[in-house]
């Protein structure tokens, strides 16, 4: 396995979450009319579309990072995330592999071959479908509110995806019940958060989008 492939997916992919709880947002004591709430969203979305941004704190860097492109999903199991800024970059989960456009050039891994890609593949699709925080065999949840929005604060329990993130927080509108944001800390206090902007559900999405050629 290509040791900088996976460094280049884990840097994209890698949402962090702070320590501190969120400024405004306040324990929900019974979580279990939220649950179920965003469960049935969760049955009943096909398709997501959105606008995202990007921005990578590195502890070493004066500036954020700041990257800007499109995500699409479809359910069950088909993720693309197409950066347009500052540079072009596709990458696409489909069902049990990873594609990757670097300007042209297309790239195909298994990720049942490797154990960190598969978890990185089921924490993508398991955050966007909103079916990550019913898995209590690999987090701890906690629930949080605001006037506008939860906040899902997931705590690794495997060994390895604790080595790598402390948390990851999944902030939820309460206009319609889709993740708005994601942000996850790694063990070193950088951290990743990606915006979800112009979301779209169940409209059509062309099957080709998953596909690279």
């Amino acid at each position: 396995m290509n040791k900088s492939i996976f460094l280049i997916i884990f840097f994209l992919f890698t949402i962090l979450i702070t320590v501190a709880q969120e400024k405004g947002f306040k324990p929900i004591e019974n979580s279990t009319e939220l649950r179920n709430d965003l469960n049935a969203l969760t049955a009943n979305s096909s398709t997501i579309q959105s606008d995202f941004v990007q921005e990578k704190h590195l502890s070493f860097l004066s500036e954020n990072i700041i990257s800007k492109g499109k995500f699409a999903f479809k359910n069950p199991d088909l993720l693309r995330w197409e950066y347009t800024e500052p540079f072009n970059y596709i990458i696409v989960f489909n069902d049990k592999s990873i594609l990757i456009n670097d300007d042209g050039k297309i790239s195909s891994f298994d990720t049942q071959s490797n154990k960190m890609f598969s978890e990185i593949n089921n924490m993508m699709v398991g955050t966007i479908q909103g079916s990550l925080f019913n898995d209590s065999e690999r987090f701890n949840v906690k629930y949080f509110e605001s006037e506008k929005q939860y906040l899902l604060e997931l705590e690794p329990k495997m060994a390895e995806m604790k080595s790598m993130l402390k948390t990851i927080k999944i902030f939820i509108d309460k206009t319609d019940n889709s993740v708005a944001s994601i942000k996850m800390i790694e063990t070193s206090e950088d951290y990743t958060k990606i915006n979800f902007l112009n979301r779209k559900l169940n409209q059509p999405i062309d099957i080709t989008k998953f596909q690279l050629q």
